[in-house]
C-alpha cells in the first residue's frame, strides 16, 4: 500500500497509514491520475474525527493532509507557526465532491 502523504510504500493490510493516518492507496498513482479535490479544511481537532466519521458511513474514499501536524501542535497554536500549521485537509475524488459537500455542509 502507498501512502501520499509519507511518500513511500507500507507493508500493511489496513486502510490508513499507521504514521500519519492518510488514506491508502494500492499503488503511488501517476500524476494525471491526481483527481482529488479539497472539500473542507479545519483546525479544529473535534471535527476531524466527526468529517472521518460521515465519509466512512457514506463509504467515500478520502486523503487527509495534515493530520499530524495537527495532534502535535492542536489547531490552538496554529496562529504562532503559521497559516497552515495544525490545519487539516480533506481531499475526496472529484466524483464524488457534491455528495460530499452535502454532507458537509451543517459543519
Amino acid at each position: 500500500m502507498y501512502c501520499s502523504e509519507c511518500d513511500k510504500f507500507i507493508d500493511t493490510n489496513k486502510k490508513h497509514c499507521p504514521h500519519c493516518n492518510t488514506l491508502l492507496l494500492p499503488n503511488k498513482p501517476d500524476s494525471d491520475q491526481l483527481d482529488y479535490v479539497k472539500v473542507f479544511e479545519s483546525s479544529e481537532l473535534g471535527l476531524t474525527a466527526i468529517i472521518k466519521s460521515i465519509l466512512i458511513n457514506a463509504d467515500i474514499e478520502y486523503l487527509v493532509r495534515g493530520e499530524h501536524m495537527q495532534s502535535i501542535l492542536g489547531g490552538q497554536f496554529s496562529f504562532a507557526f503559521g497559516a497552515n500549521i495544525g490545519k487539516v485537509e480533506f481531499f475526496v475524488h472529484e466524483n464524488d465532491k457534491e455528495v460530499v459537500v452535502e454532507l458537509l455542509k451543517k459543519l
